[in-house]
């Protein structure tokens, strides 16, 4: 069974894209799905979100051409994730310097994309270094979390633009938009989502809502799933899973 490369992206940051993949990740891990989350962020939080210590992971596989299981942790049942820490900025600017092809990063995943996980996700930065634009052409779906505000939403228009650039070297995947921070009491909040739905159409999936217990999950190491897979923000990331489980 072929591996789904799905990246979550967005070039700015604090619109929810370490919540969505590691939500994402651990949703399909409990439908039985062996997913790989791959945290590209120089920031590497998505291993502290899930509990587990930061390491060198995406430095010592891509820098040092380490083999991926060497560099692979278990984070929960069917959930493997490779951590990131502040080393993977020091990729960033090895891809910079070696000017890397765009192919690059598709090219070191190609021995597990046949006979490792259902699905890889990657967690990227916001800044344009390298590694985004890269774990991208890898891509076969990005999605792109996005704050219901003026400049979140207009970042959008910076990621699909980078998606484009991807197209002229022959990329084919698909993306969709997630608006989260969602709060329909704001003007704002609805006037952007409404913005959203004109430029992009059907690639706009449904909102997320602005949620206190998302922000309490990576402060504790837990998923939604494990703290209350019953509130409104469980059933809306489940809306998402599916999504996905069903492209």
């Amino acid at each position: 069974m072929t591996t789904v490369v799905i990246v979550i992206a967005n070039q700015k940051g604090g619109v929810g894209k370490t919540t969505t993949a590691i939500t994402l990740a651990h949703g399909l891990a409990l439908k039985g799905r062996d997913t790989l989350l791959i945290d590209v962020d120089p920031q590497g939080q998505a291993a502290t979100a899930l509990g587990i210590a930061a390491e060198p992971g995406v430095y010592n596989w891509i820098a040092e051409n380490r083999p991926i299981r060497e560099v692979t942790r278990q984070a929960r049942e069917h959930l493997f994730i490779i951590p990131g820490n502040k080393q993977t900025d020091i990729v960033q600017q090895l891809f910079q310097l070696l000017k890397r092809p765009a192919d690059y990063l598709k090219t070191l995943l190609k021995p597990v994309l046949k006979s490792g996980p259902k699905y890889i996700i990657f967690d990227t930065s916001p800044s344009v270094g390298g590694l985004q634009e890269r774990a991208i052409f890898a891509a076969d779906l990005v999605i792109v979390p996005t704050a219901t505000d003026y400049l979140s939403a207009d970042a959008v228009a910076q990621t699909y633009a980078t998606m484009q650039e991807n197209i002229q070297y022959g990329w084919k995947g698909g993306a969709w938009v997630l608006p989260t921070f969602f709060d329909e009491t704001t003007r704002e909040s609805r006037q952007t989502l409404a913005d959203l739905h004109g430029i992009y159409g059907g690639q706009v999936l449904e909102s997320i809502h602005r949620a206190t217990i998302l922000r309490e999950c990576a402060a504790e190491g837990r998923t939604i799933w494990e703290k209350d897979n019953h509130c409104r923000a469980a059933k809306e990331y489940a809306k998402l899973v599916y999504r996905v489980l069903t492209r």
